[in-house]
């Protein structure tokens, strides 16, 4: 009779565990304020990611959603052109 309630449990982990595993991104979306310096504008920038088009996992459109997500000011996709392991996924 306990059985029951401990299938369920094991249920709702593993269905939630699964959701977060599809969240594909990199930071906790907390905005992340610096100061100015006199004459300066500070930017928050990633200038190192990679998507689809070499050895990321993501299209670059997720990559701008993150960027968007997470208050950054630029970002800047940084694919290899020799390595590319999705190009049969990939229409040329």
């Amino acid at each position: 009779m306990i059985k029951v309630p401990s299938l369920l449990v094991i249920i709702y982990l593993s269905f939630t565990t699964t959701l977060g595993a599809q969240d594909h991104s990199h930071g906790s979306g907390h905005a992340l304020m610096y100061p100015n310096i006199d004459g300066y504008v500070t930017l928050k920038a990633d200038l190192h990611q990679h998507t689809v088009f070499s050895d990321g996992e993501v299209w670059p459109t997720i990559r701008v959603m993150e960027a968007l997500r997470e208050n950054l000011d630029a970002i800047s996709l940084t694919e290899h052109l020799e390595y590319q392991p999705h190009e049969q996924d990939i229409p040329h």
